[in-house]
């Protein structure tokens, strides 16, 4: 009998989304297998030639085939201090530093890790994604259903937050720093506006502090008259000036560090 081999490969930052059945994945195959590892899996089958489509109005099953995931989804929400202009809305930062040529909804790049619930909280799993003006980040597939990790966020010009506990990945997760600082762990956010909370920015050398030495890489880029695509653009506008001097300032004289387990 003839085989046929179908390889499916999902990583982290390239997800291809399919139209396929919600039941759990099924195939009639003579062999296959899965592996998987921290930043990618792939699952095979060695299908039979002869194939058969089911397919009514919700679901489609296909025989015969490899049969596509449907992946979980992490949803998260949070701001970004410099950045945050009112009414739950950040600015577009990538459009505004040239990295964009057209206006979206998007604000900046962010790296989402899972970290194991237990000592030493060695890194289970990262993203790089983008996080929305509205502050939400979704990823699909991201952690092992069933298991809990602390979740983290890091950004080029932020103090990395971790969550205040552990989370437990489930089909759809949600967690939203933004509401209370106790969402991050050693409730270590501010205050954007009444009842809305951010990520302390002016962290631009990203040694988990705020302090002199992010100082002084502002000031040399205001020297230099930068503009585009720099971390030490606090404010999100497009220019280093003296508009992104402040939230740093005020962020050094509060000693703000990043903390975590």
């Amino acid at each position: 009998m003839k085989k046929i081999i179908v390889i499916c490969l999902w990583a982290n930052m390239l997800i291809v989304q399919l139209n396929a059945q919600s039941l759990a994945p099924q195939v009639v195959a003579t062999a296959g297998g899965y592996q998987s590892g921290t930043n990618a899996s792939i699952s095979f089958t060695i299908g039979e030639t002869n194939t058969s489509t089911l397919t009514s109005a919700a679901h489609m099953l296909t025989q015969g085939f490899q049969q596509p995931f449907e992946l979980h989804l992490l949803n998260v929400k949070a701001f970004l201090q410099g950045y945050y202009v009112s009414a739950g809305l950040m600015k577009e930062v990538l459009y505004n530093q040239g990295e964009y040529t057209s206006p979206s909804d998007v604000t900046d790049s962010v790296t989402v890790e899972l970290h194991h619930a237990t000592t030493p909280h060695a890194l289970a799993f990262q993203a790089k994604t983008t996080i929305k003006q509205n502050g939400s980040i979704s990823i699909k597939g991201m952690g092992a259903i069933g298991q809990s990790y602390y979740l983290v966020l890091k950004h080029r010009n932020s103090i990395q937050a971790w969550s205040a506990n552990p989370i437990t990945i489930s089909e759809i997760t949600n967690y939203d720093f933004t509401t209370s600082a106790t969402k991050a762990y050693g409730d270590n956010m501010i205050e954007v506006e009444p009842g809305v909370f951010a990520f302390y920015s002016g962290d631009i050398n990203q040694d988990e502090n705020v302090d002199l030495l992010d100082a002084a890489s502002i000031e040399t880029d205001i020297n230099a008259f930068q503009y585009g695509y720099f971390a030490t653009d606090i404010n999100g506008d497009g220019n280093v000036d003296l508009l992104d001097a402040p939230v740093v300032e005020t962020n050094i004289n509060g000693f703000v560090f990043s903390i975590h387990p």
